[in-house]
């Protein structure tokens, strides 16, 4: 390629704005460059890798610390059905649906008619770690994510947790599967009325799980709720986590995790848990820390307004906002709201307060050949 044609057909992106983390990958193939170690991780390698199969990709730089790639898509592969991304390490799984989940919903080949069969289902087989810091937990994505996109903007995937993996050695294992979408748009979402919490849930992965839910639960009577709690244990890998979640009566999941450390007791990491959902809880949007800004990738891709009303705006949200942006040509608004009720006013400072997110999606769509 001539050195012309790399200037008027790429977009460079700067990936040392903001945190300058994983997610700039995850959103548009960039590079980790505000980072104490910077460069490309191995699950970033993993995801470079998977996303360069599903769309046979032309990539250069696609190696672990490097700072510099050059990404370029071609004609989606529909010749494979399943993909494999192996991070060899305990690089995180969710973190690899996140980079796989938007472009395998758009994979499908345009229809030649306006009768077409549906598109087979896409696969991955994600290996890596089920729990690491720094990243939601694969529970966050089956009990958080995935009812709240698929409500919120009609898609369809189903997750597998076939073996957990932790922090040294991974060998975590999770299937994938993704239903294309054909001749329709995501749907715009409209989260704005957080209602009242009306249960909890807890995922724990801990052979002392009783000690967990104790200190969890001893947390929580803070918040002065009589609420029923749902607990599914797990005892078959070495590692421990505790993932706890509200549900509100208009459908809104807010979520608390923490995950095992050697220099923590059982107690403080139930405690930690409690604590993250009643911060989430407390600032009274729809949305925790976690969510917030994997929303705002399918609020891009959606055909029409989507509403989001959150709690402070996040870093990642920022970057992610930017990026998208940049991107796909899209604009979101932030607007500071006192209360629900309230009038609303431009602010971008991080506070206390309620902010809604808004953004008119571009509709992208998978339609038939002309």
């Amino acid at each position: 390629m001539s050195t012309a044609a790399f200037q008027t057909e790429t977009l460079p992106l700067d990936a040392s704005l903001f945190e300058g983390g994983g997610q700039v990958i995850r959103i548009c193939i960039g590079l980790r460059a505000k980072r104490e170690d910077p460069g490309l991780k191995p699950q970033h390698v993993s995801g470079l890798k998977l996303v360069q199969n599903i769309f046979q990709a032309d990539l250069q730089g696609g190696i672990a610390r490097s700072k510099e790639i050059y990404f370029k898509p071609n004609e989606v592969n529909n010749s494979i059905n399943t993909f494999i991304a192996d991070t060899q390490t305990a690089g995180s799984i969710t973190l690899l649906i996140q980079i796989s989940l938007p472009p395998l919903l758009f994979s499908a080949p345009p229809p030649k008619s306006k009768l077409f069969l549906p598109p087979r289902s896409k696969k991955v087989i994600l290996k890596g770690g089920s729990a690491v810091n720094a990243a939601p937990p694969i529970d966050f994505l089956t009990e958080i994510f995935k009812p709240i996109v698929e409500r919120e903007f009609g898609l369809n995937f189903d997750v597998s947790i076939i073996r957990r993996g932790y922090y040294p050695r991974g060998g975590g294992e999770v299937e994938l599967r993704v239903d294309p979408i054909v001749e329709k748009s995501l749907k715009p979402s409209n989260l704005v009325e957080r209602g009242k919490i009306v249960k909890f849930g807890k995922q724990i992965v801990e052979s002392a799980s009783k000690i967990l839910t104790e200190a969890a639960l001893f947390e929580l009577e803070s918040i002065q709720f009589d609420i029923e709690i749902n607990t599914e244990r797990y005892n078959t890998c070495k590692g421990s986590d505790i993932l706890l979640w509200a549900e509100t009566s208009s459908g809104c999941l807010i979520s608390g995790h923490a995950l095992s450390d050697k220099k923590l007791s059982p107690e403080e990491i139930g405690r930690r848990a409690a604590e993250e959902l009643i911060r989430n809880i407390k600032h009274g949007g729809c949305v925790d820390e976690y969510l917030q800004d994997q929303l705002i990738m399918f609020m891009a891709l959606a055909e029409g307004k989507s509403n989001l009303v959150s709690g402070p705006i996040t870093s990642h949200t920022r970057a992610a906002i930017h990026f998208v942006e940049v991107m796909s040509g899209v604009k979101f608004c932030i607007k500071k709201l006192d209360s629900f009720d309230s009038n609303v006013q431009d602010d971008k400072s991080e506070d206390g307060n309620l902010y809604l997110i808004e953004c008119e999606g571009i509709g992208l769509k998978i339609s038939k050949q002309l």
